[in-house]
């Protein structure tokens, strides 16, 4: 494969070596862009420069960033960058405090943003990866969240059972966090009016291929690990759906991170989420059990009950024909990127199905 030429364009990624950021740092490879990224151990980006970056060493910069709250953690990194991809932020649900996830992700918020206004009069944009728990709060269905929408209930649950001294659900503080982070992107582009863009992305579940594989099965991250246990057979029922089930493809967030640098004017000030619609557990089990029947792997994967929860299986031939929300659910609406990014997002059956074959060697 012959190796794009650069485009001149230098671009930061924090926390390189996470699912998203790797993703699209090899997207932007692809591209011709020339990227840094940032990770809190150096070790941890070795993966990525022997594997996938290996073709594109010389475009490729690391730094190591060891706590990302310090203030001017991400100075020397930034300086003389076009772009800047913020998607670093705590999502292990293991942690439990408020001090570990909801702090670090304000403070990391605040601190790339403070260096975005040191890097040079040549940055255009800044994109920060938010989440679609963001945006949704709990709500009875039916109820179809937008961009419009602003999720409140997590954080002020986490707030009070802080002050309260009572331990909140590592869900829960995950939840917490992007909210925060995400009121703190538009605190400070309302308070420093920044000369170059600002906007959000802000996924929902996200599958799709991981471009490095961990060491084992039991280290995917916490929306890989569900897709990870149904397939491998650890899970021996279906898990619960992550949230409010809605889903997105890795490629397509990369896509919608690029396509807001590369429009600045149009993605100045916009939230934007990424959600190509429903992608519950079960609907992936009947997935994969469809797609692997026959073999060794598709023994493995638990039934659950067919067609539950969802919209699109056809039970008489055993197949997923398309998967909808029910009409009494809640719906997150990812429309707005279809609209003005033109995106044509990768349905859930074959998001599945590619990330499954991506995983194959660890099952």
């Amino acid at each position: 494969m012959a190796i794009p030429a650069s485009n001149g364009k230098t671009v930061l990624i924090t926390g390189i070596n996470g699912y998203i950021a790797s993703v699209l740092g090899l997207h932007l490879l692809e591209k011709g862009y020339s990227i840094r990224g940032t990770s809190r151990r150096a070790a941890t980006t070795e993966a990525l420069l022997k594997g996938p970056y290996a073709p594109y060493t010389e475009r490729v910069k690391m730094y190591s960033v060891p706590d990302m709250a310090v203030d001017g953690a991400f100075d020397d990194a930034a300086k003389g960058v076009d772009g800047i991809f913020h998607t670093a932020s705590p999502i292990d649900f293991s942690i439990a405090t408020y001090e570990l996830m909801v702090t670090p992700a304000i403070r990391g918020t605040e601190t790339v943003l403070e260096s975005a206004l040191k890097a040079g009069s040549q940055l255009t944009s800044v994109v920060i990866t938010s989440s679609v728990v963001a945006i949704v709060n709990p709500k009875e269905g039916p109820y179809t969240f937008t961009e419009k929408d602003w999720a409140a209930v997590a954080l002020e649950t986490v707030t009070k059972n802080k002050e309260e001294g009572v331990t909140s659900p590592g869900g829960l503080l995950y939840a917490a966090s992007k909210t925060a982070a995400d009121r703190a992107v538009w605190k400070f582009r309302d308070e420093h009016k920044p000369s170059f863009a600002i906007s959000t992305v802000n996924p929902s579940v996200v599958i799709g291929p991981p471009i490095t594989l961990p060491a084992s099965g039991s280290k995917f991250n916490e929306t890989l690990q569900p897709l990870f246990n149904i397939l491998s057979g650890a899970a021996e029922t279906v898990p619960p759906s992550i949230g409010s089930g809605s889903f997105v493809d890795v490629r397509d967030v990369a896509f919608m991170h690029t396509w807001a640098y590369e429009n600045p004017k149009k993605a100045d000030g916009e939230r934007y989420i990424a959600c190509n619609g429903f992608g519950p557990s079960q609907a992936l089990a009947d997935i994969l059990r469809e797609h692997y029947k026959g073999t060794t792997i598709g023994e493995k994967i638990p039934v659950g009950t067919p067609g539950a929860g969802y919209v699109g299986y056809n039970k008489e031939t055993g197949k997923v024909e398309s998967v909808q929300y029910p009409p009494e659910n809640i719906k997150v609406d990812g429309t707005k990127a279809v609209r003005e990014m033109g995106i044509k997002y990768i349905s859930f059956p074959q998001s599945v199905v590619d990330t499954a074959k991506a995983l194959e060697p660890l099952v």
